[in-house]
């Protein structure tokens, strides 16, 4: 007896062949129940046996899917037949059975009870009628593995166009289902005219598709065009018997039912006619116009022999022409009286042209009577007011308020800085941008005569009693002052007791002539002021260098800066020799509070043991 706890399975096949090549060998054509299949035939010979069978076992599952790869994907994708809950808990042998022959064949079922459902695609319509192998075949399997095997039912896609031509082209969509059925592709019985851009109406319900639709040969094969129409406009299918001269939108005037019918409340844009529809224009029947008068055009042309086209071409003239042919200017469309404004009346053609203001008056402003009747119109104040009261009824060149107002506006003034330069008092520096009311103006009155020259009689006297008459001619601001600025000063200060040196110059004049104390008026003072230091100044010294109680600073300072430039030690009681002159003056002359906080100048310390121990 052969052991073979010990032996692996893949030995025990060896084995076995061993025994069987050796011991049956003139028997070996009778191990197999019978001959493979067409489709496995290359699986003939007993070493092959394994690649199907489990040694001891029935056909292993496994191996066949091992083979079948495209349909085991489709089986773990959930996707076909073989993955439906009628398939899906079968072994492969229990429908495909073998070794029955070479010719035998391996799928084989009732084709009329097949559940076609069961793949996930239901026959509907035609399909449920056609023979299985009519679409079942290698001209539909776009995979070049599937369609190697002439048998399969695998491979197909369940896009229509798998397995019918494009008839359309790759124009339109794929979806054939949306306009087509099952049960006949024309004609497209599922087609909507009214869910495309273009919806049918009107005659064009009655027209048949070719007559838009155009066939022709594309690719060498017959086309119809269904994409890509053009439809914008009318004009796209129709010829235009106007020749665009009214636009491209028929439909403002035309309707579906019939080209020659007009609609009755049209919408075509009249002003493309040159003529634009106003007043009762707009509402009268378009055929009260045009009406197909003799000698004319027709088809609503009647008027395009007229080079001008104006009221008296439809209307009688009753004014016999008085008033030249513009009805417009007097009267309007609403209704032929006249138009109580009168507002496009050409007022230009009489000797007084309406401007400004004057343009938006009711006639019977100045027309009272009737309007024939002659007004005076040479001066303003024929009409208005005169706001000036007379005060330039004699002046040669100002005497009409058109001499310095306009009628747009009559507050405003065309009086020009150019002029005022030209009168008694000419503008210079800051009274060119003053405003004028600021002079002319007092209580509310304008006044612009004899109103004063000099400048009190506008400006309040500030320094009045202040200022030293040799200094200050009354009245005479200029002296000091300046026009473009009030705070600019030109006095001459050498001309007193105190001529202004280094950095006196600099300094403003209201530093030293002017105080204020808080919430007190200024204090001016010009002819009394002191013109020793310490009047302005601090005096840092305290009284070191006072004499009858006045410290004459300029004996070491001057007025460019506070340095002691003037002053020289060696005129002083201590000259400085030797090593002194090179010593700081901090060194000797000590910082001490007395009064206030100083540097001791004169401290005695004259001798040597004052500093020196």
């Amino acid at each position: 007896m052969i052991k073979l706890h010990h032996t692996s399975l893949f030995e025990l096949k060896y084995i076995l062949y061993g025994i069987l090549i050796i011991c049956f060998f003139p028997l070996s054509a009778q191990i197999s129940p019978g001959k493979l299949s067409n489709p496995h035939k290359q699986l003939e010979g007993i070493s092959n046996c394994t690649q199907c069978h489990d040694l001891g076992d029935q056909i292993s599952e496994a191996k066949c899917l091992n083979c079948h790869i495209k349909l085991k994907s489709r089986i773990s994708s959930n996707k076909g037949f073989h993955a439906s809950q009628e398939v899906k808990q079968k072994n492969c042998i229990s429908c495909h059975s073998e070794h029955h022959g070479l010719k035998f064949e391996m799928i084989r079922f009732d084709k009329k009870l097949f559940n076609h459902n069961s793949t996930n695609y239901e026959l509907k319509g035609k399909h449920k009628t056609i023979d299985c192998r009519n679409c079942h075949k290698p001209d539909f399997i776009q995979d070049p593995e599937i369609k190697k095997n002439q048998t399969t039912f695998l491979g197909l896609d369940p896009k229509c166009l798998t397995c019918h031509a494009d008839y359309h082209q790759k124009t339109l969509s794929n979806d054939c289902i949306k306009c087509h059925n099952y049960n006949q592709f024309k004609p497209a019985s599922e087609f909507n005219h009214s869910r495309t851009d273009f919806p049918l109406t009107g005659a064009h319900l009655k027209v048949t598709c070719i007559e838009c639709h155009k066939k022709e040969i594309r690719n060498n094969v017959s086309f119809q065009k269904f994409a890509s129409v053009d439809f914008q406009t009318c004009r796209s299918c129709h010829k235009d018997p106007h020749n665009t001269q009214f636009g491209t939108n028929c439909k403002a005037c035309h309707i579906d039912e019939s080209f020659h019918k007009i609609k009755p409340t049209s919408n075509f844009n009249h002003n493309l006619t040159g003529f634009k529809l106003e007043g009762r224009h707009k509402s009268i029947d378009c055929r009260k116009c045009h009406d197909n008068r003799v000698g004319s055009a027709g088809l609503f042309r009647e008027f395009e022999k007229i080079n001008k086209l104006e009221c008296i071409s439809c209307h009688k003239d009753i004014h016999e022409g008085k008033f030249e042919t513009d009805c417009k200017k007097c009267h309007n469309q609403e209704s032929f009286r006249a138009n109580k404004n009168l507002d496009q009346f050409n007022h230009n053609l009489t000797n007084f042209p309406l401007e400004g203001k004057h343009q938006s008056l009711d006639c019977k402003k100045c027309h009272k009577t009737k309007m024939t009747d002659p007004l005076p119109h040479e001066f303003c104040n024929q009409c208005h007011t005169d706001y000036h009261h007379g005060e330039f009824d004699q002046h040669k060149i100002y005497n009409d308020c058109s001499s310095c107002h306009t009628v747009q506006n009559f507050k405003g003034t065309i009086f020009s800085i150019e002029q005022h330069q030209q009168s008694p008092f000419p503008l210079k520096g800051a009274h060119l941008a003053t405003a004028c009311n600021a002079c002319h103006q007092k209580d509310g009155k304008w006044n612009f005569r004899n109103i004063g020259k000099q400048c009190i009689d506008c400006h309040a006297d500030f320094h009045k009693g202040y200022i030293d008459p040799s200094f200050y001619v009354p009245n005479q601001c200029l002296n000091c002052h300046e026009e473009e600025s009030w705070n600019e000063v030109h006095f001459d200060h050498s001309k007193t007791s105190f001529p202004l040196l280094g950095k006196h110059l600099e300094t403003q004049c209201n530093k030293c002539h002017f105080t204020q104390e808080l919430n007190k008026p200024i204090v001016q003072n010009f002819k009394e002021k002191p013109k020793e230091c310490n009047t302005c100044h601090k005096n840092p010294h305290g009284n070191q260098f006072s004499e009858n109680n006045i410290t004459d600073c300029n004996r070491c300072h001057g007025f460019d800066d506070w340095k002691a430039s003037k002053f020289n030690h060696n005129n002083s009681r201590f000259p400085l020799k030797g090593e002194h002159i090179v010593v700081t003056c901090d060194k000797c002359h000590k910082a001490e509070a007395l009064d206030i906080k100083i540097i001791l100048y004169k401290n005695g310390m004259l001798e040597c043991k004052d500093c020196h121990k």
